[in-house]
């Protein structure tokens, strides 16, 4: 049975939750209304994630501020005539949750369209598509983050959107952000035949006489997407906006948008102009490669321009880098070849290229942000990490390293040595469909029992960063959290366990969402853990996590997030009590 709602009230109600004693030392106290707080959480287990991981009862906020932590009879006097007063009636609050690598707008985009989340079978994907035609609408129809997993190794196939009969193009993203499926006329519309070659790093998949198939993976999507109009500023704008509500409804209250241009800044401090830009922002510039959004000069000018974006809240001095692509599409580049493929991927930018782009950097005093999946991938970012602290020396720029399915033994320790941080997607560390069907198939058993070594590079000295990659998989932290502590399929109670060496505790799994995560974004004195003098970016959840089964935590509820002590999501499904007995 879910617990009762907490409740938040003026004073009045606030003391009348307490005894006569109580109210009557609050009314009597004298202290001037200007020190009063504008919020006090009381009654509650507040994880504060300071640096003795303390526990407090209370807190009071003033001017986003937290002003005092401790038990109820420290924050008590601070109650003023105008003072919020939230009875947390036990429940659990903690730092507001860092997401380390988030793309929002995409993820906005598909809680506003077509949206395939969730389709575990490719009748039921078809089946969301036709529902999609048959809402209406002209032009061409995107669907976002169908599930690959579903189709064998040679991907979804054109002829299945074709049979739903529609004359519309129709292109749908996969979750894993690097595969594209199309039906015919879509094809047809972005030009691509049989006489289309397979761009640098891409693939299209192709019939027997060489036409289309309709997958498209890698840098191949970018065909598509340069066949489709690009949205609106104001749609843009929707579609950030709706991702960062559904960050914030997440217990999110800082992120790293992971793929970012110069629309991208103009959503954003549009958005923070309106007074809608409800998290803390560093977004990451790519760069060069089939995925950056500006190349070349064009590159170098709003490069040179991120500061005439940015705001308290809203930072861009992140880079992004793509390494390699994924296993899925024998794509990810490994130190050893697939098995049976006599290849081991590639490079997406070649060892030399790399070293003197995070040099340069570096140099800048800009944070790189690559994305890696293989091993040999892993190897050349950290090299060229290596590079740059040779060229430039020691920095505090806190780079680091997202996905990191596979990392060789050799390179763990690195991650320390290096202080760069391991930005991984723990919900992705289990067992499931991508790894079991479409990875164990390419790389074998003793690579897929070393994926994700989490345990290892904390073991060895490294910091652990969370991050989402929403909207390729859940924006959920606690399911993240789940997974990385059981290494289990997190909506299952038992089933099978990816390497259990590898577990993470429920502390190091908090301080990946909270105040590591904080430590990335260069904000560690203003978030990440509840203390006086820090923001009051503060997350509510519906039960303590550390009094529950772990195959339990991925279904805790945000009952409230707030961001300076403002309240950016309230939970719609627990009761608030309104009034209280005499």
């Amino acid at each position: 049975m879910r617990a009762p709602g907490l409740f938040s009230l003026a004073l009045a109600a606030g003391l009348a939750a307490m005894g006569c004693g109580e109210r009557d030392a609050i009314r009597e106290a004298d202290f001037p209304v200007a020190d009063a707080a504008d919020t006090v959480l009381l009654n509650g287990g507040i994880y504060t994630v300071a640096p003795d991981r303390s526990w407090a009862e209370a807190l009071a906020v003033r001017g986003g501020v937290i002003v005092e932590v401790g038990g109820n009879e420290a924050v008590r006097p601070l109650v003023g005539p105008n003072t919020r007063v939230i009875d947390l009636e036990g429940r659990m609050a903690l730092p507001g949750f860092h997401d380390a690598h988030v793309h929002p707008t995409m993820g906005g985009f598909a809680l506003l369209g077509c949206n395939l989340e969730g389709e575990v079978s490719v009748e039921a994907i078809i089946r969301r598509v036709e529902s999609c035609v048959q809402a209406g609408g002209e032009g061409w129809l995107e669907g976002h983050a169908f599930d690959l997993s579903v189709f064998g190794q040679d991907g979804p196939h054109k002829s299945l959107l074709d049979a739903i009969g529609s004359a519309r193009p129709i292109v749908l993203w996969s979750s894993d952000g690097h595969n594209a499926w199309a039906n015919s006329r879509a094809l047809d519309l972005a030009g691509i035949t049989a006489d289309t070659p397979d761009p640098s790093l891409g693939v299209i998949e192709r019939e027997p006489d060489g036409s289309p198939s309709g997958t498209l993976r890698e840098t191949a999507q970018e065909l598509l997407r340069a066949a489709i109009p690009k949205p609106s500023a104001e749609a843009a704008q929707q579609a950030l906006e709706t991702g960062i509500r559904h960050l914030n409804a997440n217990g999110i209250t800082s992120f790293i948008d992971a793929w970012v241009g110069r629309e991208d800044y103009e959503s954003y401090l549009a958005l923070d102009r309106a007074g809608k830009l409800t998290a803390r922002v560093v977004t990451s510039l790519t760069y060069e490669s089939g995925f950056a959004k500006h190349v070349g000069e064009e590159f170098e000018a709003v490069l040179a321009a991120r500061g005439d974006y940015e705001s308290e809240r809203l930072r861009h001095d992140s880079i992004k880098l793509f390494l390699d692509g994924v296993l899925e599409g024998e794509t990810a580049a490994l130190l050893e070849d697939y098995v049976g493929l006599g290849h081991h991927g590639e490079l997406i930018l070649d060892p030399e290229a790399l070293d003197a782009a995070v040099t340069r950097f570096d140099a800048m005093g800009l944070q790189v942000h690559m994305h890696a999946i293989g091993d040999r991938a892993v190897r050349a970012g950290l090299d060229a990490i290596e590079a740059a602290r040779r060229a430039n020396g020691a920095s505090d720029n806190r780079h680091h390293i997202s996905h990191l399915q596979m990392i060789h033994i050799d390179d763990i320790e690195r991650f320390a040595e290096l202080e760069t941080a391991a930005n991984f997607q723990a919900a992705w560390a289990y067992p499931d469909e991508w790894i079991m069907d479409l990875n164990l198939p390419v790389v074998g058993e003793e690579r897929v029992q070393a994926m994700y070594p989490m345990a290892s590079v904390e073991r060895a000295g490294g910091r652990i960063v969370g991050g989402s990659d929403w909207n390729v998989s859940t924006a959920n932290p606690l399911e993240a959290i789940e997974v990385a502590v059981r290494r289990q399929d997190a909506s299952a109670a038992g089933g099978p366990v990816l390497n259990p060496g590898e577990r993470l505790s429920l502390e190091s799994m908090i301080d990946a969402y909270t105040i590591n995560g904080a430590w990335l974004m260069r904000q560690e004195a203003m978030t990440g853990s509840l203390e006086v003098g820090k923001r009051a970016d503060i997350v509510i959840l519906d039960r303590d996590l550390f009094g529950i089964p772990a195959a339990d935590l991925n279904e805790v509820e945000v009952v409230m997030t707030m961001l300076d002590g403002q309240t950016v999501y309230e939970s719609e499904t627990l009761t608030w009590r309104g009034e209280l007995d005499d």
